[in-house]
């Protein structure tokens, strides 16, 4: 799913693609299946502001409801929203804002994380929305679709504003835009190197999971990664996945057979090691579990970044983990495909690059323009 309007979506009878996308939003999480439920098409600005509040207000009288994602389309939308959403956090409700701008102390009034977005009438992420799929699915969207140089400015009666947009409590449609707006949100990090004690506290978005390179044990700055890593997969309550380098050949096949790879192309655990004979792969994880972090190893089959990106996703991964030393390597590692740019354009998950003195960076796409 393309989550911006498209030339395609634009036709006379709507130049501004809004109806088009709807279209094609509903086709694309239809998928063959039962009609989208609950859905209504709107078109009133004041309609849309009624349905912001009384989803607002839920989510301050009810339990809690998990995550919010709101799009205010810029901070200074958010900044005069702080009071209201501050007693959404404080009901127990972890909420995700969106819009073009940077705001301080964020964390302080009312937001689990501000996600700065580059400015774009067309996107998404940067229009007007709340969505929630606890305790119940609801999506509002709504799109403004004013001149561009009015967009965001101004409230809902001001002249010239005009809105297209909708509802619905389709589940498809709710974990669909989510999917999409995690993946916005884990583009959005700290740009700046610091200390991985620092990072483990600072990253604003969840890290269940973590998969990190590895080798047979020869390589001191891996063994190093290993037990940084690990601390830091155990700050965040987060498992690993190590990604075995050493096992990778042109000739060898690491797999006893073809048949115990085809069964096995999974994350091995700890006991399964020994039999293909990766015996220091099962030490490496007895040190992730003595830091109380669950672990597993991947035995991969192909050279360069793009297979382990390929694993990570597979994997459901929320960080990949490489050394500096990967970010500029020699002529050899270049030509099987081991370069920043290789991985950072395989993926949309981010790239921690951890140093050896101790400090680490994220990178994105976001973080390459």
């Amino acid at each position: 799913m393309n989550w911006s309007i498209t030339d395609e979506d634009i036709t006379n009878e709507d130049t501004s693609g809004v109806e088009g996308f709807i279209k094609r939003l509903e086709e694309s999480f239809k998928n063959g299946g039962p009609p989208i439920e609950g859905f209504r098409f709107l078109k009133s600005g004041k309609e849309m502001f009624d349905i912001t509040r009384e989803i607002e207000r839920e989510c301050q009288k009810n339990e809690p409801t998990g995550k919010l994602y709101v799009g205010f389309q810029n901070v200074a939308k958010f900044d005069k929203e702080v009071s209201r959403y501050k007693k959404i956090t404080e009901n127990g409700v972890n909420v995700v804002g969106f819009g073009t701008g940077t705001s301080d102390g964020v964390h302080s009034t009312g937001l689990q994380q501000w996600v700065d977005l580059e400015a774009d009438t067309k996107r998404f992420e940067n229009q007007w929305y709340l969505i929630a799929k606890d305790p119940v699915p609801i999506i509002f969207a709504g799109w403004e679709i004013s001149d561009a140089d009015n967009f965001g400015i101004g409230g809902i009666t001001s002249p010239g504003k005009e809105f297209k947009g909708f509802i619905s409590d389709d589940v498809r449609l709710v974990e669909g835009a989510l999917q999409h707006l995690e993946l916005v949100r884990r583009q959005s990090a700290p740009e700046t190197e610091m200390s991985l004690k620092k990072l483990a506290e600072t990253l604003p978005y969840p890290i269940e999971k973590i998969l990190v390179v590895a080798d047979d044990g020869k390589d001191e700055i891996l063994g190093e990664l290993l037990e940084a890593t690990s601390k830091f997969a155990s700050a965040r309550s987060a498992a690993m996945i190590l990604y075995d380098m050493s096992a990778i050949s042109y000739l060898i096949n690491p797999y006893p057979s073809s048949e115990y790879q085809k069964e096995n192309s999974t994350v091995i655990e700890k006991n399964q090691l020994s039999v293909i004979g990766r015996e220091y792969l099962s030490n490496q994880l007895s040190v992730c579990e003595s830091l109380g972090v669950k672990a597993g190893a991947v035995i991969p089959t192909s050279h360069g970044f793009s297979h382990l990106s390929a694993w990570a996703e597979k994997e459901s991964a929320d960080l990949i983990v490489i050394p500096n030393s990967m970010v500029r390597p020699g002529l050899i590692d270049r030509l099987k495909g081991y370069t920043l740019n290789n991985l950072i354009n395989s993926t949309v998950i981010p790239i921690l690059v951890y140093s050896e003195d101790g400090n680490a960076r994220i990178w994105t796409k976001s973080s390459m323009r």
